[in-house]
């Protein structure tokens, strides 16, 4: 990745070289750029080789060596050195990428034996085009084995196409040249328009060639003037200040300018002359010769667009790297999910719905009981899983930071704000946001994820500009969210668009029956860290870790069996920090819910039997009718148990 990074910052360098060098220093450009190739690669060879339409004899224009390396004739027979290479990027026109001399196939002979008395052990020959024509080859030899990545491949291929740019423009620039020495014969080119501008009275004396290239018919009486109108806006102050430099110099006049045609496209023209003074040194005319630019100007503009995605995506890839150190902490504690019990089979029913669908998904229950787990597992399973699910938690960050979490910020967007930055909408764009805690969202950044959700689009702090994404919202709370818009703190159209597809992730004191499993997971997980193998637990242990209301739920059982192994001394698990679920209390919890807990662990410990000796009703020294009235009112299924 560092050496990718190197070469595209080495790539827009040696791209504002090139744009900026000139027929007499293009070559020296060439050469310092190839010996920098050279050194940012660890290469021992790099050239550029002109082929010929006609014959299999390249021209080998510029070239680099590294120290020892043995250099090559100015042309060379490529097919008789190389021939299985050279029908491959000649003939097929395809890249040639040897990782190691000996990964040749058996009919490429030959060219090992060309290779192994140059000395190379790996190559990559790119062949680069002018139209449909291979034109010229990027050749690149090292004497030790290396690995060619397509990121490399990518940007040394653009290296090539600019330097194959950089010759077409300079070949057009001596083309200009050589027609503005020879008048008579660039008057009958086909590819330069002749023209001759009246500095007194405007007037333009042009050849048919160079009407057609201003987009004027021929019998068009052309002025200054008129061919203003047809220059683009943004170009006529710089085509009006050469001449009018022109006018008081006697330097070249070179200026490059767009002009639009009737059908609304632009076309690029490149425009050349020199001023006549008269016998009193006065300029009465200019005179010189137009091309059409257009095609290498695309060309160039699609290179300088390659370089700046190129950055764009370096940028983005950046910024993942950073928001997964961040969270690989984190990470490392997620596996499965585990349970049997039927609560946990319901959820994983309800993963399998919706995770391909793409949908919003709320996921409700008590801290500690998976959520996050949840929320990664339906991002795996989805078609978005092979990107990083971006998560971000509500209640970690305080109010006002949260919105410049989500949405990003300019620079100055407020104090403190030094720098521009992405948000987490921006960093999941294609992938899954996970919003946990999202209830302690304010009011304020819930309108704003609102539209988010409706139009998939935002601004970030302190810009006007708008950003679509495509993201996929998973939203998790710890509260009844229902509850919380009755009481005004939750907004009730958020909440609908939030819950299109709810999922409860029950606590564990309702799934009992999964505990030995998670407690196992976690023995193991404990273990292999710790170096510490636990083969037992006493059946009262289990029994007790089953009975207890687990108020921290799974986050809970994981932190004492954690515990539980730093004092176990053997194989034998031991318990100390827990209490039985009657000496235990949630302090945090209603009269309700305590009565709840404490019906439900005796349904458990007589099996789910209400009447008769030793039943529930027995128990609770209440009668079976009361009984089945508190379970009705406090949602307890009869047949749960």
């Amino acid at each position: 990745m560092h050496e990718i990074s190197n070469l595209q910052k080495l790539t827009s360098a040696i791209s504002a070289r090139m744009v900026m060098s000139t027929s007499e220093t293009l070559d020296g450009e060439i050469f310092g750029a190839l010996e920098r190739i050279l050194s940012s690669l660890d290469i021992d060879r790099v050239a550029l080789l002109y082929v010929n339409k006609y014959s299999p004899v390249v021209n080998v224009d510029y070239a680099q060596y590294a120290e020892g390396a043995s250099l090559v004739a100015k042309q060379v027979d490529l097919a008789a050195l190389f021939p299985w290479a050279y029908d491959l990027v000649v003939n097929q026109r395809q890249i040639m990428i040897m990782n190691n001399v000996d990964d040749l196939p058996p009919g490429a002979e030959v060219d090992r034996c060309s290779h192994l008395s140059l000395g190379n052990k790996s190559a990559l020959v790119i062949p680069l085009f002018v139209g449909s024509r291979v034109h010229h080859l990027l050749s690149m030899d090292a004497q030790k084995e290396r690995f060619w990545s397509e990121g490399i491949v990518t940007q040394t291929r653009l290296l090539g196409e600019i330097f194959v740019s950089a010759l077409q423009r300079r070949e057009a620039e001596i083309s200009l040249r050589r027609t503005n020495e020879r008048l008579d014969i660039a008057a009958a080119s086909a590819d330069a328009g002749l023209w001759e501008l009246n500095l007194e009275s405007g007037f333009i004396w042009a050849t048919d060639k160079a009407k057609e290239h201003f987009g004027f018919d021929s019998d068009v009486v052309l002025t200054l003037s008129r061919l203003l109108e047809e220059i683009h806006p943004d170009d006529r102050a710089q085509v009006l200040a050469k001449v009018e430099e022109a006018r008081h110099t006697r330097e070249e006049l070179v200026v490059e300018y767009r002009v639009r045609l009737r059908d609304g496209a632009l076309r690029w023209l490149v425009s050349r002359g020199r001023t006549h003074w008269d016998d009193s040194r006065n300029a009465d005319f200019l005179f010189g010769a137009t091309v059409d630019v257009t095609r290498s100007k695309e060309l160039e503009l699609q290179l300088q667009a390659q370089i700046l995605e190129t950055e764009r995506l370096s940028q983005q890839l950046l910024r993942e790297n950073i928001y997964l150190r961040s969270e690989a902490g984190g990470m490392a504690q997620q596996g499965e999910i585990l349970g049997s019990s039927e609560a946990m089979r319901m959820v994983m029913t309800q993963i399998s719905q919706v995770a391909r669908t793409g949908s919003t998904v709320l996921l409700q229950g008590e801290t500690g009981t998976g959520k996050g787990l949840v929320a990664q597992t339906i991002h795996r399973l989805s078609d978005r899983g092979k990107r990083i699910m971006v998560k971000v938690n509500c209640a970690a960050l305080p109010g006002p930071l949260v919105e410049s979490e989500l949405f990003g910020r300019e620079k100055g967007a407020y104090t403190g704000a030094l720098s521009r930055q992405s948000g987490r909408f921006e960093l999941a764009d294609g992938s899954t946001l996970f919003l946990d805690e999202i209830a302690e969202m304010s009011l304020e950044t819930q309108a704003k994820l609102l539209r988010v959700l409706q139009d998939s689009e935002f601004e970030r702090l302190g810009s006007s500009k708008t950003t679509k994404v495509d993201v996929r919202i998973i939203a998790a709370s710890n509260k009844d969210l229902a509850k919380e818009v009755e009481a005004g703190r939750f907004r009730g159209d958020l909440y609908y668009r939030l819950s299109i597809f709810p999922i409860y992730v029950p606590p564990l004191r309702e799934r009992p029956e999964d505990i030995p499993q998670l407690v196992w997971e976690f023995i193991k997980e404990f273990g292999e860290r710790m170096g510490k193998q636990i083969r037992r637990i006493a059946q009262k242990d289990m029994q007790l870790l089953m009975g207890y209301s687990w108020p921290g739920n799974i986050r809970e059982l994981r932190n004492v069996i954690e515990h539980s192994l730093i004092i176990s001394p053997g194989e034998v698990l031991v318990l100390q920090r827990l209490t039985s679920s009657s000496e235990t209390l949630d302090a945090a919890a209603s009269l309700e819910d305590v009565e709840r807990r404490h019906i439900q662990a005796v349904l458990k410990a007589t099996q789910g039997r209400i009447k008769g000796p030793g039943g529930a009703a027995e128990r609770l020294a209440i009668n079976s009718s009361t009984l089945y009235s508190r379970m009705r009112k406090l949602g307890i299924p009869f047949k749960q148990f």
